[in-house]
């Protein structure tokens, strides 16, 4: 055995070893940076906003600027025209953020305006890019550059990580090129990198759309005074068409405000210091390093909250008010990672001195061995003694094989739920998850209706899973690498749905502010799925008729007809053929739609695969959960008239209800009042099962009887009352073996719990039977009705012989 001592020292070399090694993974390779940028911004908006340098200004063109202004890219005559007003302000710079590229032909009768504006202001920055195009590096000028290559220049290259960095200077084929906030700066740095520190939303900058700008100027307004001596940077602020980042502050942040936060930082000297990072994360692991080697008195729990707000008070203080980083993730998770270590290893402790009560599925395993091995014996003596004895056999033999049955159930029941390798084979094809014969025809249909091209109809009732049988035909066929696109015909009126799917030109109707595609032009060469394809009125069913016959799509409001190829796949939950007699529903079309057709079997004809779909579902919400027998069977016999979508949305309600009261097994009171389908005859070992898991205490009939769908608390106890009777007369009125059996545990709290209760049981019945002066059965019986009344029926003959017992045991 080994020693405490041993146990000890290699504990010790385990956590040592796994915090060097994580340390180097995590400083050095720089893995689980997004935590680093995680814990930065969790500080920064504890910090809160803080101010910005009000020497910079932004001008940014967005959605509206580029739709009024004739769409992008915009005509290089307002950027000569903005670049004249500025200057006229008096601002200090001007930062074209816009890459104004030199294959834009139409822009070139502007090029000499713009080209002319700038030479004149003599304060403008234009953009660059560094490009690698076959290993090679190379510089993409803005035209303005190329035309005049004494032009001041930086390039916009960022570097995102975990965090912004910008590189100070590149140099390409001798050419150095500066950063675009350096050249706006007019810095040189020594540092090759800078890294951006965001502590503000980019809207509180001041700042103005490209028209709002222009408007301001048009009315002489009094706040372009403040344009003085300013920086000004213009850039695109449309997510369309400019890339964006995320920071604590602006879920959406444009290349412009990312320069305007570089130059910023430059200005005021408050780039993030990240060069330590590493460094003083080491050092922080110092004291970790001294609570693994000393033994300290305080408990691990305190040590490690003491060390985490230190690190972490530090840590903020560090970046708040010295801008200094620190590699998060290289202090806290060879921390976690220690505590864990030192978890398990007190875990495998205890698991040491508990070994033979930890496994309760091995305990039941040993004890339906032991039962078997007894059964066994017994038959073998029932040929070989009298007739008087052979029935006091068959009764313990009856006895062992009912006990033999209860110990087979609650070894399954306590043992996790698994798919048995013994059942039919579990399969899943395209999201769908079964095991049933019906499905296994249906996927062979949908793989052969994939390989064609014709228009396919899937009937199915609702919540039957018709678009994923639609998406696997697309997935199948030799379309999926084209668009797959789904449309809920019933979700829309007519005009709507048109509109949807064949698309419109501007000005077709009031809010059409633009051409849009409809979905036949955006699934052209794929799929189109048409859901409740039945709910469609007969004027629109013309028009998808002309679709499908000819593939001809006219946009709303246009003369234009253009064609298209796309597979049609339509779906409903109504009958088209009684609709087509009723005329709701076009014949022709119909038939157009009804080339190939599927018939989805409702959850109700494949209860096989309910099972599997309840552990399905329940591991997507949480891997851990398990599922009580009891609710299995319930959700079994249950119809499911909205199919697997109502059994999906059942398991989340169950999870969440199980999960509010941090339990990891999914119990009948999860599932509200309908769903409850409680099997009665098999309630004695649903009962029986509750209270041996809450060790008979207190509170376990009232817990039961929420556990098994809040039924009353008088069916549980009496329930627990006639089993032990039954026990009780089966072993021959000896009191202790019965409470032991009816335990079945070595648990002491346990055993005394139940003894307790049972003990209540004889002396109130011996009590009574003090009280009445009558010894006859029959008459007993008639006085103790009480007794009878809420105990089960089929315990009703173990009261009689208790009865019986304890009258024979009365003094003469």
């Amino acid at each position: 055995m080994i020693s405490a001592g041993k146990i000890f020292s290699s504990k010790k070399v385990i956590e040592i070893i796994a915090v060097i090694l994580l340390f180097l993974l995590f400083s050095l390779l720089g893995l689980f940076n997004p935590f680093n940028r995680f814990a930065e911004n969790t500080f920064t908006k504890l910090t809160g906003q803080r101010s910005l340098d009000s020497s910079i200004i932004i001008i940014h063109i967005n959605e509206t600027d580029i739709e009024k202004l004739g769409g992008w890219p915009l005509k290089r005559s307002y950027y000569a025209l903005l670049i004249d007003k500025l200057a006229n302000l008096g601002v200090s710079k001007i930062g074209i953020e816009v890459l104004l590229s030199n294959n834009a032909a139409i822009q070139s009768i502007y090029n000499d305006l713009l080209n002319e504006e700038i030479k004149r202001s003599g304060i403008v920055v234009v953009s660059s890019l560094i490009t690698n195009v076959g290993g090679a590096d190379s510089i993409i000028y803005s035209q303005p550059k190329l035309d005049n290559p004494n032009l001041t220049s930086g390039h916009l290259n960022y570097i995102s990580d975990d965090g912004i960095y910008i590189p100070n200077l590149i140099t390409v084929n001798g050419i150095p090129e500066k950063s675009f906030s350096s050249a706006l700066a007019n810095k040189d740095f020594n540092n090759n990198r800078i890294k951006i520190n965001f502590y503000n939303s980019w809207k509180n900058y001041q700042n103005y759309s490209l028209l709002e700008f222009f408007r301001m100027v048009e009315e002489n307004d009094g706040n372009l005074v403040s344009f003085r001596n300013k920086i000004v940077l213009v850039g695109v602020s449309d997510p369309s068409i400019a890339k964006t980042i995320s920071t604590g502050f602006d879920k959406e942040l444009p290349g412009i405000a990312l320069h305007a936060f570089a130059l910023d930082n430059i200005l005021t000297k408050r780039t993030l210091n990240f060069r330590l990072s590493s460094y003083l994360a080491f050092v922080f692991l110092l004291p970790l390093f001294i609570v693994i080697l000393i033994k300290i008195r305080l408990p691990l729990s305190y040590a490690a909250l003491i060390y985490f707000l230190g690190f972490l008070i530090i840590a903020y203080i560090l970046l708040t008010f010295f801008f200094i980083e620190v590699n998060y993730s290289a202090v806290i998770i060879p921390t976690v990672v220690y505590l864990m270590i030192e978890f398990g290893f007190n875990l495998s402790e205890s698991k040491a001195k508990l070994l033979d009560t930890f496994n309760e599925s091995e305990i039941l395993k040993r004890a339906l061995s032991v039962k078997e091995e007894e059964l066994a014996g017994l038959k073998d003596q029932l040929g070989t003694v009298s007739d008087k004895k052979q029935s006091v056999l068959t009764s313990k033999i009856v006895l062992l094989e009912d006990e033999i049955s209860q110990l087979k159930k609650w070894k399954d029941d306590n043992e996790p739920e698994i798919i048995s390798a013994e059942k039919e084979t579990i399969t899943t094809f395209e999201g769908m998850v079964f095991r049933s014969n019906v499905m296994r025809d249906l996927i062979e249909m949908i793989k052969k209706v994939s390989v064609s091209d014709a228009t396919t109809l899937i009937l199915g009732e609702s919540g039957s899973g018709k678009e994923l049988v639609a998406r696997a035909i697309h997935n199948l066929g030799k379309r999926k690498d084209k668009n797959f696109v789904a449309v809920n015909c019933a979700a829309m009126s007519e005009s709507l749905l048109e509109s949807e799917l064949f698309g419109h030109v501007k000005g077709a109707f009031t809010n059409a502010i633009a051409d849009r595609k409809g979905k036949f032009e955006l699934a052209d060469s794929g799929t189109i799925f048409l859901d409740e394809i039945g709910e469609t009125i007969e004027n629109f069913q013309a028009k998808l008729l002309r679709v499908i016959q000819f593939g001809e799509v006219q946009k709303v409001g246009a003369a234009e007809i253009k064609h298209v190829n796309v597979r049609v796949i339509a779906a409903t939950n109504k009958n088209l053929e009684e609709r087509v007699k009723e005329k709701l529903f076009r014949e022709d079309l119909y038939y157009r739609l009804n080339v190939l057709k599927l018939e989805l079997p409702p959850l109700r004809e494949r209860k096989d695969d309910i099972e599997l779909l309840a552990h399905h579902f329940i591991r997507m919400e949480d891997s851990e959960l398990k599922i009580s027998k009891a609710v299995l069977d319930s959700l079994t016999k249950n119809e499911w008239r909205g199919n697997v979508r109502e059994l999906e949305s059942v398991i989340k309600r169950a999870v969440i209800f199980a999960k509010s009261e941090s339990r990891k097994i999914i119990q009948l009171n999860d599932l509200s009042e309908e769903y409850r389908k409680v099997d009665r005859s098999n309630l004695e070992d649903l009962i029986l099962e509750s209270l041996r898991h809450k060790s008979f205490s207190h509170s376990s009939i009232n817990e039961t009887a929420k556990e098994l769908g809040n039924i009353n608390r008088t069916v549980v106890s009496e329930n627990l009352r006639g089993m032990f009777f039954k026990k009780y007369v089966a072993n021959s009125f000896q009191f202790d073996r019965t409470i032991r059996e009816l335990a079945n545990t070595d648990d002491e709290e346990s055993l005394i719990r139940l003894k307790a209760k049972a003990e209540t049981y004889i002396e109130n019945l011996q009590k009574d039977l003090a009280k009445i002066k009558v010894k006859e059965f029959e008459n007993i019986k008639s006085a103790f009705a009480s007794k009878y009344k809420n105990l089960p029926a089929k315990f009703h003959s173990y009261l009689d012989e208790t009865i019986k017992d304890l009258l024979r045991k009365l003094p003469v």
